[in-house]
C-alpha cells in the first residue's frame, strides 16, 4: 500500500505566521498569537479579548514576552544600515489599563526605549540596532512600570509588527491583509489569502519530499533554511505565477531532513488567492494491516531505573545481557522511547492511564485522579485475569494504580520472598499459574535503582579506595549530589559497574520468564513488553540518582515489544513516549480504548517507513518540561534563562545549548509545545495529533 500525504500544512495553520506587505504582523487579538508567546517566563497574558471596538491581549502583572523570528526576507543581513539608520524596525500598538503607565521595551534582553503610554491605543515604533538582532528567533519583552491591583490587567497589546525600517516608520499596513478560512465537507477547509499577504510555515522536510499546492490565483512559494538566514541569502523561489487546474508539485528533495521555512505569498495589488491543498508529500510503501486482533496473554515487565543506552546498547568492556539481546532480536525495538517523567509513580500512572502527569495528578508522585480508566480495567472488561507484582511499595491502591486487577502482590510487604527481579518474575508466574487465557501480568522491578547492591558474581571486581559499600550507594550518591563528597573517577566507574550488575539481575529474570513461557508453549502467542520507567543519572550533567532532570540519561528508556503474531522484529527510530503504550497494546489486542485516554496507537507509526514528525513531552514536578521533536529537544524551566535547545543527532550528550541559534528548529519545537501546554492536560492525540503534526480537528475545535 502506497502513501503520499506526509503533513497537511493547512491543518498546521495555527502555528503559521502572517506577513503583510513584507512585514511580520502578530495580531494578539487572535488565538494564533500563542505561537509567539514565550514559554517558561511566567507571562500572564490573555489573548483574543474584546477591548471596545478592537481586539487584543490583556497583560497581567509586570509584562509580556514574545518570540519573533527574523528569517526569510527579514533575515538581518538582508537589511543592513542605511544612511546611519538600522535596516529593521518594530512597531507595537498598545494601551495602558492604569493611569501613569510606562513601558520598557527590551529586545533580546537589551533595552530599546522607555516610554510613557496613555489609556488610548498608541502605535509606538522602535529601531532594531544590528548588534541586537539575530537571524532566527528573537525575544521581545515589554515591562510595565505600574501593575494593576485586584487581578486587573496592567496593559493591553493589540499588534506587533517587525519589518524594514522605512515601511514600519511609514505607518501600519495600508490594508488589513491576513487570511480567512472556509469550511467544506468534514474536516476539509480552504484558505483565502488577501493580496500582499504571506503565510509562513515551519516544517521538517521529508526525504525525497514535495510540496503539493492546489487552488486558484497568483502565488509565490519561497523556501529557506537556517543557513541561508544566517548568511543573508535570499530564499529560493519555487513558484511564481498562477495556479493551474491541476495544481503544482514543487520538488523539496534537496531539503530532506532539514528544518525548513515555507512561505506562500500573494502579490500586492492583485486579487489574492485561495489554497485548497497545501501538503508535504513523500511517496512510501506501507504494509496492508492484516493483523489478527484478538485477546491474548499480555505480560509487561516495567523496570524502574533502566537506561536504554545501558540495557540495549553495546557496552565495551561491560557485562552482556543475553536474554535482553535475544528478546531484542525477536522483537520490535523502539530506539528512542521516552518516559513521561524521571520518577516511577508518574510514569506508572501515565503508562497505565494514557494520561500525562498534569492530567492524572502524579507529577509529584501523589495519586491517580478519580475518573481515570487504567489499562487493567480495560482488560478486565474484556475478560482478562489481571495480576500485578511490584517491588516498589508505592505501587498500591492509595496511589490509584491497581484498579482493575484481580491480584496485587507487593514484594516489600512482608512476603519473605525478596524483591529482586527474579523473585518478582517468580511471583508473577505463580500468580497466573492455572488461570485460563487471556491473562495480564504487570511486573514492576526496581533493581537498577540505588542502592546498587547486586549479587557478588555481578560486581565485576574489587572496589577502588574509599568506594561506598554497595548497600550504601544511595547515601553516598546523595552526598555527592549535595556537594559534600567529591567522587573520584574510579569511584564513579565502580558505582556504574554496580548499576550494570543490577541490570544483569533483570536480564536473568527475563531469561527465567522466557524459559517458563516457552515451556508452557505460550511464548509466541503472547505479547511481551519490556519497558523502562525512567533512567538514572551518573554525573553526565553533574547529577546522580533520578528525578531531578529532564536530560537523556533520566528519560531515555528501553521499550521492546515481542508479539510475533502481530509485529515483525525490527527497529523504530522515531521518538515515542509511554503515553501511547496502552493505546498501542489495546489496538493490537482489538480493544477500543476509553475516551479519557490522551495517547494514541503507535501502529500507524510502526507501519510507516518515514512517519511524519511527532512531539513527545516529559514533565518534572516543578513545572519544567522537555519537548522532543525529531532530533531536537527543548527543555523549558521557569524564568527567561531556563530554556535550552539541543540537537541530539549532533550532540547526544546535550552539551551545547543552541537556544540562541535555534532558528527554525526552536520555533517548531516551541510552538508545538505551546499548543499542548495551552490544553492544560486535556490534549488528545487521537483527535488533535501532536503539537508537531496537528490534525485538522485541532484548528476547527479552537476556532482557527
Amino acid at each position: 500500500m502506497t502513501a503520499d500525504l506526509w503533513q497537511d500544512l493547512i491543518a498546521q495553520r495555527p502555528g503559521a505566521l502572517t506577513l503583510v506587505d513584507g512585514r511580520l504582523v502578530v495580531e494578539l487579538g487572535r488565538v494564533q498569537a500563542r505561537a509567539n508567546l514565550d514559554l517558561g517566563t511566567g507571562t500572564a497574558i490573555r489573548l483574543a479579548e474584546e477591548l471596545g471596538e478592537e481586539r487584543g491581549a490583556l497583560v497581567f502583572g509586570a509584562g509580556a514576552t514574545l518570540t519573533l523570528p527574523l528569517d526569510g526576507e527579514l533575515a538581518p543581513k538582508l537589511h543592513p544600515d542605511s544612511e546611519g539608520q538600522p535596516g529593521l524596525a518594530m512597531a507595537v500598538t498598545l494601551r495602558s489599563m492604569v493611569p501613569g503607565q510606562a513601558v520598557t521595551a527590551l529586545w533580546n534582553e537589551q533595552p530599546l526605549a522607555h516610554l510613557s503610554i496613555g489609556e488610548g491605543w498608541e502605535r509606538r515604533t522602535f529601531s532594531l540596532p544590528p548588534a541586537l538582532v539575530r537571524a532566527g528567533e528573537n525575544r521581545l519583552r515589554l515591562h510595565f512600570s505600574r501593575q494593576a491591583r485586584g487581578g486587573q490587567p496592567s496593559a493591553a497589546v493589540q499588534r506587533v509588527e517587525v519589518g524594514p525600517r522605512a515601511a514600519i516608520v511609514a505607518g501600519p499596513p495600508a490594508q488589513a491583509g491576513g487570511y480567512r478560512v472556509h469550511s467544506g465537507d468534514g474536516d476539509e477547509v480552504s484558505i483565502e489569502l488577501s493580496q500582499g499577504t504571506s503565510l509562513v510555515f515551519y516544517a521538517l522536510a521529508p526525504r525525497r519530499g514535495r510540496l503539493r499546492v492546489e487552488g486558484r490565483g497568483e502565488l509565490a512559494v519561497l523556501v529557506s533554511t537556517d543557513a541561508e538566514h544566517r548568511e543573508g541569502r535570499a530564499p529560493a523561489l519555487l513558484l511564481d505565477g498562477a495556479l493551474g487546474p491541476a495544481g503544482r508539485d514543487l520538488d523539496l528533495s534537496g531539503y530532506g531532513g532539514q528544518p525548513l521555512r515555507i512561505e506562500v505569498r500573494t502579490p500586492a495589488g492583485g486579487e489574492g488567492a485561495t489554497l485548497r491543498v497545501l501538503q508535504l508529500v513523500a511517496g512510501r510503501s506501507r504494509p496492508v494491516d492484516r493483523r489478527e486482533r484478538k485477546p491474548r496473554d499480555l505480560i509487561v515487565l516495567a523496570v524502574e531505573g533502566a537506561r536504554a543506552d545501558d540495557l540495549l546498547g553495546v557496552l565495551l568492556g561491560g557485562p552482556r545481557f543475553p536474554a535482553v539481546e535475544r528478546l531484542a532480536a525477536e522483537s520490535l525495538v523502539f530506539e528512542r522511547a521516552y518516559a513521561v517523567s524521571p520518577w516511577a509513580v508518574p510514569t506508572h500512572a501515565a503508562l497505565l492511564s494514557s494520561v500525562p502527569p498534569p492530567g492524572h495528578a502524579t507529577v509529584r508522585g501523589t495519586f491517580v485522579a478519580d475518573g481515570q480508566v487504567l489499562l487493567p480495567e480495560l482488560l478486565d472488561r474484556a475478560g482478562y485475569y489481571g495480576a500485578a507484582v511490584a517491588a516498589n511499595a508505592d505501587f498500591n491502591a492509595e496511589r490509584g494504580l491497581v484498579q482493575g486487577l484481580d491480584l496485587v502482590r507487593n514484594m516489600t510487604q512482608g512476603t519473605g520472598a525478596g524483591k529482586d527481579a527474579r523473585s518478582v518474575v517468580r511471583a508473577a508466574l505463580e500468580a497466573i499459574a492455572g488461570r485460563p487465557a487471556p491473562r495480564f501480568v504487570y511486573a514492576d522491578m526496581t533493581d537498577p535503582q540505588a542502592p546498587y547492591d547486586p549479587p557478588r558474581e555481578h560486581v565485576g571486581g574489587p572496589p577502588p579506595p574509599d568506594a561506598p559499600l554497595p548497600h550504601l550507594t544511595h547515601l553516598w550518591l546523595g552526598r555527592v549530589r549535595a556537594g559534600r563528597v567529591v567522587a573520584e573517577p574510579a569511584q564513579r566507574d565502580y558505582v556504574r559497574r554496580l548499576y550494570r550488575g543490577e541490570l544483569q539481575v533483570v536480564d536473568a529474570a527475563l531469561a527465567d520468564l522466557l524459559a517458563a513461557l516457552e515451556e508452557q508453549g505460550g511464548l509466541d502467542e503472547a505479547a511481551l513488553v519490556l519497558v523502562g520507567l525512567h533512567g538514572e543519572e551518573f554525573f553526565e550533567h553533574g547529577g546522580a540518582l533520578h528525578g531531578f532532570s529532564l536530560h537523556e540519561e533520566s528519560l531515555r528508556v528501553p521499550l521492546v515489544i515481542r508479539a510475533p503474531a502481530l509485529l515483525a522484529p525490527g527497529r523504530v527510530t522515531a521518538p515515542v513516549d509511554l503515553l501511547d503504550l496502552a493505546p498501542t497494546l489495546a489496538d493490537l489486542l482489538g480493544l477500543p480504548f476509553p475516551a479519557q485516554w490522551q495517547g494514541d496507537s503507535l501502529v500507524p507509526l510502526i507501519d510507516d517507513p518515514q512517519p511524519p514528525p511527532r512531539l513527545v513531552v516529559a514533565y518534572l514536578g516543578d513545572g519544567a518540561r522537555a519537548a522532543i521533536l525529531g532530533d531536537y529537544k527543548l527543555i523549558v524551566g521557569s524564568g527567561r534563562d531556563a530554556q535550552r535547545l539541543y540537537d541530539l543527532a549532533a550532540d547526544p550528550g546535550e552539551t551545547r545549548d543552541l537556544e540562541d541559534d535555534g532558528g527554525i528548529a526552536l520555533r517548531l519545537t516551541r510552538t508545538a509545545l505551546a499548543w499542548e501546554m495551552a490544553a492544560d492536560g486535556r490534549w488528545k492525540r487521537s483527535r488533535w495529533g501532536t503539537g508537531a503534526d496537528l490534525k485538522p480537528a485541532f484548528a476547527l475545535d479552537h476556532g482557527m
